[in-house]
């Protein structure tokens, strides 16, 4: 508990409307998706400018108090899970203002606080967007969430991470200082340019909020692509999808690419995305009789004549390929269909990447939860595109070798594919039966959040599935794997094997936040 006189200098510098101190409240914002509770923060703040941002932040600064920033609050691995009971939490979600769309030099300022879907919607009207545009959460997932976590999805095919679209940073340091970095800095430029000099700018990228708090970000901008096209395939086995999924990696064609299991499979189609509805996209291509594209045909052959492939599919791969004329995203698509084809893969309906890409921050629910209710809870890893295989076969084993334990606990498992540019990402998920929280119920739907919302608490069950995920990120470990969301959940010391980067690292830490107040143990950092 903050001393009182503490908390009327901080509303006297934001507002008192800015300032929650209440049980409640600091209980919900101190919460993520994790289910590993830490401390609750004192007070949560929203400030409304970057001004107010940096004023309270020197303040915190001079009385010791930890400063914590929150974005979406989309965190599972506690990004934002404060680990001192005086931290000060910072809501930065009312700093949500567009500022500058440079439709000349082609980039986009914004405050930090905005999601990826408002700042898609804006853009759009426009005729642009950013080449990373969000992950799937992004309805409510802010951009300098997302840059702090790093993030994969839309985009990320051939544009990869989030934090590959960003040119520079305004940010808040520890002590109240705001930093600029990229060009936008020069003293009689604009922020067009990221590498002004080193890259400053990636020392706030993938941080978790370790080095400062992101007030503004200017991210590249590229045309709207004119024509899409979206195909999905089935496939028998694991292995085929991988080799074809990593194969069109490598070519460079599809700006989403990402693979489904059978529980995956599923799910979606409880949720109403049904792989056997239609044909797939290609043959609406084929039929259109372009000399360009008649190679289809051989693949709306294979749809017509692939009925078990189309009713009862093991492994599921999902494409979206981007272009400024039906011939370009044509040519990208049978491009990535041969290497499908080459690994015994056959097209089925592709309502899931048409329903990604009309509505690609819709259904929330959908990836938040199973389709009965249950949590989800990932873990993930990065690989090199050679290793996709051999770290699937190696989750496969891990789940074998759980298997009776998970069946006497009702825990459920799946995992998506896919890459960003020749990055190759596995993320295994868990399911179970537990109390969803408010948290939770409050970005669903209102009917299922009423169907649900009685579930009752299971914390035996939570022990084990938690445990096996740890299992599963220690596994990685030994595989070699990267990981996005650091937060304070990843290994990310212990992995680090070069001694000159590990102190390279703390320096800087030391040099933009001497106290350590800065959302203290992200990164593994204190």
């Amino acid at each position: 508990m903050l001393d009182p006189a503490v908390v009327d200098q901080l509303r006297s510098i934001l507002g008192s409307d800015a300032v929650m101190t209440d049980d409640v409240t600091c209980q919900y914002f101190s919460t993520d998706l994790s289910f590993e509770p830490a401390a609750v923060a004192s007070v949560v703040i929203r400030p409304l400018t970057t001004e107010s941002l940096a004023a309270a932040a020197a303040f915190c600064h001079a009385n010791s108090l930890p400063l914590v920033p929150r974005g979406g609050g989309m965190s599972y691995t506690r990004g934002y899970v404060p680990t001192h009971e005086s931290s000060v939490l910072v809501d930065l979600r009312s700093l949500n203002r567009i500022l500058e769309i440079n439709e000349q030099d082609m980039f986009v300022r914004v405050e930090c606080g905005c999601t990826w879907s408002e700042l898609y919607e804006a853009l759009k009207a426009k005729g642009l967007r950013t080449p990373y545009y969000g992950p799937l959460s992004g309805l409510y997932a802010t951009i300098g969430g997302t840059l702090s976590q790093n993030s994969l999805f839309h985009g990320s095919g051939i544009h990869h991470t989030a934090a590959e679209s960003c040119l520079g940073l305004r940010v808040v340091l520890a002590d109240g200082r705001v930093l600029q970095t990229g060009s936008g800095a020069h003293r009689h430029s604009n922020g067009f340019y990221r590498h002004f000099g080193p890259d400053l700018t990636g020392l706030f990228t993938a941080d978790t909020g370790a080095m400062g708090i992101k007030a503004e970000a200017t991210l590249r901008l590229i045309r709207y692509p004119q024509h899409t096209l979206c195909a999905s395939y089935g496939f028998e086995r694991l292995e085929d999808m991988l080799l074809a999924q990593t194969e069109i990696a490598r070519e460079g064609v599809a700006s989403e690419c990402y693979g489904f299991d059978p529980y995956y499979n599923a799910g979606f189609e409880d949720k109403g995305f049904t792989l056997k509805e239609g044909l797939s996209v290609l043959a609406e291509v084929a039929r259109s009789g372009k000399s360009l594209v008649s190679g289809m045909k051989n693949a709306l052959k294979m749809a017509t004549q692939g009925k078990k492939v189309l009713s009862q599919v093991n492994y599921s791969l999902h494409i979206a390929t981007d272009g400024p004329t039906e011939e370009a995203v044509a040519s990208q698509l049978m491009i990535a269909e041969q290497r499908v084809l080459q690994h015994g893969g056959a097209p089925i309906g592709n309502a899931i990447p048409l329903a990604f890409r009309s509505q690609p921050f819709g259904g929330v629910r959908t990836i938040l939860l199973g389709s009965k209710g249950e949590v989800w809870i990932p873990v993930h890893g990065f690989f090199p595109l050679s290793r996709a295989v051999e770290a699937a076969q190696t989750t496969e084993r891990f789940f074998a070798e759980q298997r009776e334990l998970m069946e006497q606990y009702n825990i459920k498992y799946s995992y998506l594919t896919c890459f960003s540019g020749a990055e190759f990402v596995i993320e295994p998920s868990l399911y179970w039966f537990d109390e969803l929280g408010q948290f939770r119920l409050d970005l669903i739907e209102p009917e299922f959040r009423e169907a649900w919302k009685d579930i009752p608490a299971d914390p035996a069950t939570r022990e084990v599935a938690l445990k096996l995920r740890e299992g599963l990120r220690d596994l990685f470990y030994q595989l070699g794997a990267c990981h996005l969301q650091l937060g304070k959940y990843y290994p990310y010391q212990q992995s680090i094997g070069n001694a000159p980067m590990a102190e390279l690292l703390a320096g800087v830490k030391r040099v933009v936040d001497p106290q350590g107040l800065m959302n203290p143990g992200a990164l593994g950092l204190e």
